[in-house]
């Protein structure tokens, strides 16, 4: 009959792995907004009300996300407001933080959206748009009136990524052209969505 191999004496008892295994059941689920909750550009109310999440996912239902370079985010949200969009309405993130955001929410995806994976190839189109300096605009859009003095607006400045947020679907919106900077993360056949209201997309890479 074999021998029992004898432990280690630098090997955890089976009561150790049980409480390491148990302590970190115990930690408080990620929230990937941490990466901008210390930024003392941004107030408690901003992050909780444009920085929602799906699944670990940032998903800012009710909200429009526009990807553009800085001066054009800044030049966009005050033609906004001059419009008549509240001033509350708008969050502009700049490149560091949108690129942040965007990594954290991947690496803490649920099971759920992985299989998904629509908000995931967004979310990475624009981590990379952000990694080339790109600022993340976020729009409230209550409506579609909202929608088309948004798209209206917007389309005076080159978009690079232009979403609606609905509750269970993200919206391209007709803005721009979607130049990837890097390795696009959409299959070779595969289109964002078939509605006439999409924005024109360049071939992928």
């Amino acid at each position: 009959m074999p021998e029992r191999p004898i432990p280690s004496a630098d090997s955890p008892s089976p009561r150790e792995k049980w409480r390491e295994a148990d302590s970190h059941r115990r930690e408080p689920a990620h929230d990937p907004r941490r990466t901008v909750e210390t930024d003392p550009s941004l107030s408690a109310s901003q992050r909780e009300r444009f920085l929602n999440t799906r699944n670990g996912v940032f998903y800012p239902t009710g909200h429009a996300v526009l990807v553009l370079s800085p001066q054009d985010a800044r030049a966009l949200g005050e033609a906004l407001h001059d419009a008549g969009f509240a001033p509350d309405s708008t969050l502009l993130l700049d490149a560091r933080q949108t690129a942040d955001l965007m990594r954290a929410s991947e690496q803490q995806a649920g099971t759920l959206s992985q299989i998904v994976g629509a908000e995931i190839k967004n979310l990475q189109v624009v981590r990379q748009l952000a990694d080339n300096g790109a600022s993340m605009l976020i729009v409230r859009v209550h409506d579609d009136e909202d929608e088309r003095r948004l798209v209206q607006l917007a389309g005076r400045w080159p978009v690079h990524k232009a979403m609606r947020y609905h509750t269970l679907a993200i919206q391209e919106l007709p803005l721009g052209v979607e130049d990837i900077p890097g390795d696009s993360p959409y299959g070779v056949d595969e289109v964002l969505r078939d509605k006439p209201s999409d924005a024109q997309m360049k071939p992928r890479r």
